[in-house]
């Protein structure tokens, strides 16, 4: 059933593997739950006994499980029945974005130059944590400092054009000097970012993820005078239809002139240059 399943998400409806993962490891437990307490796995009732065990106070956790398991009742078993259960609405959240000179603090304290490139490229580019880790050199033009979309998207994660700055071309530049990546991809392989960002964090006593620099970007984009629609499509988050419709305004020519005009610096100290030269 859950091989099954799998092919489904992977073939039918092509689902990035993180995604599969996911689905994969809730449905999992809920065919587990059904086994031990000898109920039907379409039962509706059986699906509810199993969401009120779910109760580690996250509604991220429960929305999770809520979203595997209608994917798993409408594309496996055929059945609408999981539709009646909702995802939790995220709740409105403050974010305090850190300051240039906690960014700089941070930088300093991070191991190697592949790190120090990899937070360049989140906090200049916008791009999610792993849109970057999946970059091929191919995605790549370093004359314009540019991104491309990345050609494999899933149904709810898009990207769209994005660039990087001057910033995190010199730290990139660094990284290869010491490695060269043989697999095509842009970092390579080694250690997850995850790993070295919590490190880092409790090194420097400032608390940084790839997701709070995405944020940092969007605000900081803002402060510049760059219009939301623009920081929207750095982001990836313009609908296909709206791309289709307004092209012109979204076109790599247009969103670079945009970019560069914003002039977006992540670390301010006229002193960092001769240690990324």
């Amino acid at each position: 059933m859950l091989r099954d399943f799998e092919q489904i998400c992977k073939i039918d409806l092509r689902l990035k593997d993180r995604t599969i993962y996911s689905h994969l490891l809730h449905v999992r437990r809920y065919l587990a739950f059904c086994q031990k307490q000898a109920l039907a796995v379409d039962s509706i009732q059986s699906t509810r006994e199993f969401l009120s065990t779910v109760k580690d106070g996250n509604q991220n956790t429960y929305g999770n499980y809520v979203k595997a398991l209608r994917v798993f009742f409408r594309e496996y078993l055929r059945s609408d029945e999981a539709e009646r259960f909702k995802v939790p609405q995220a709740s409105f959240r403050y974010v305090k974005v850190p300051s240039k000179e906690e960014l700089r603090l941070f930088y300093e304290a991070l191991p190697d130059w592949r790190s120090k490139a990899l937070f360049l490229f989140y906090a200049s580019s916008g791009r999610r944590r792993d849109e970057i880790l999946d970059l091929d050199m191919k995605d790549v033009d370093f004359e314009l400092r540019m991104l491309r979309p990345l050609c494999e998207e899933s149904q709810t994660k898009h990207t769209w054009f994005s660039f990087f700055n001057e910033e995190a071309l010199k730290a990139y530049r660094r990284y290869r000097e010491k490695e060269d990546p043989s697999d095509g991809k842009l970092f390579g392989g080694g250690t997850h970012v995850n790993q070295v960002f919590k490190e880092t964090s409790e090194k420097a006593g400032v608390k940084i993820t790839p997701q709070l620099l995405r944020e940092w970007f969007c605000n900081e984009l803002g402060g510049l005078g760059v219009a939301d629609r623009y920081i929207d499509a750095f982001c990836g988050r313009v609908p296909r239809s709206v791309l289709a419709r307004h092209y012109t305004d979204f076109g790599p020519e247009r969103l670079k002139e945009i970019y560069d005009k914003a002039g977006l610096r992540v670390l301010t100290y006229p002193s960092l240059a001769p240690s990324l030269a």
